[in-house]
């Protein structure tokens, strides 16, 4: 060994502040992005009266007993298809919508007649989810027909 120096000086002390320096960093990751194994919210504890209780705070997220099939924002699921020749164009879609907080359902090719727009497909009751895809997508809401799903948009990607 060069300089005199023992091996618990070459290796053992910088692999203990390694090890110490990416412990902390996890650490402090994990309490940032508060990734909690086990999300429990912690239960409040009674009050001696009434008029010591706090008030009801209004959930984040919107309701979805109306709907089984809503998301947490409220929107539908989206089924992603490919409707061109272009491999690999729905589940770039798919990955995207994932990214922005969609529920992508399912992903694959259109069988249907030939579109020449991306065009999204809804349910009756999901023009608003279709609105807001499109936004997102530059497709046109279009209502489905009844042989397509009634419980998610359809996204045809063309482009």
């Amino acid at each position: 060994m060069s300089g005199g120096q023992t091996f618990h000086k070459k290796v053992t002390i910088p692999a203990l502040v390694i090890l110490t320096t990416v412990s902390l960093l996890f650490v402090v990751g994990y309490k940032l992005w508060k990734l909690d194994p086990n999300p429990v919210a912690a239960q409040p504890t009674a009050s001696a009266s009434p008029s010591e209780s706090m008030p009801e705070m209004p959930t984040a997220f919107p309701s979805t007993t109306g709907d089984p099939n809503l998301d947490v924002a409220g929107r539908l699921p989206v089924i992603v298809l490919n409707g061109t020749e272009t491999a690999g164009l729905a589940k770039t879609m798919s990955d995207n919508l994932h990214d922005a907080d969609w529920v992508v359902e399912e992903t694959g090719n259109w069988t249907g007649e030939p579109l020449l727009e991306t065009t999204i497909f809804y349910p009756t009751k999901g023009f608003s989810s279709a609105e807001e895809l499109a936004t997102q997508t530059g497709g046109t809401p279009v209502e489905a027909t009844a042989d397509m799903s009634q419980t998610a948009l359809t996204l045809v990607v063309i482009k």
